[in-house]
């Protein structure tokens, strides 16, 4: 039983690997939300497309030592945006009368992505 989301989990490695991408940076507009659409109080609509920054692909992750004592060395990383700032995007397509506080959103901006270690807690009860 526990063989399936095994095979599972290395179908996911193996097209990461097959792809031959690292971790990358893409723009992507963001799914189910095409166009994002904010509704103030009094029914009035501000729709825009947005698009996000998305970090995909594989990252090195190692094991060394046991799993007796002393305890194992694990080093995960996992692909993730460098992000340098909150960018404002302005929904264009409004209503007449809307809300000025729907006509934007706040999305995170960076243009990198890198791969960063996962803080794995050491619990040893």
């Amino acid at each position: 039983m526990l063989l399936l989301p095994v095979f599972t989990l290395l179908q996911i490695f193996l097209i990461s690997v097959e792809s031959g991408k690292e971790c990358e940076f893409t723009m992507r507009l963001v799914p189910g939300f095409n166009p994002l659409v904010q509704k103030d109080a009094a029914g009035k609509e501000c729709r825009g497309n947005v698009e996000l920054p998305f970090c995909k692909g594989y990252c090195k992750t190692s094991e060394s030592g046991t799993h007796g004592f002393p305890p194992r060395v694990q080093i995960s990383k996992v692909c993730t945006l460098v992000q340098t700032s909150i960018r404002k995007v302005i929904l264009e397509d409004c209503d007449e009368g809307a809300a000025e506080s729907i006509k934007f959103v706040n999305v995170p901006h960076g243009s990198e992505c890198e791969c960063s270690a996962v803080p794995l807690e050491q619990n040893h009860s």
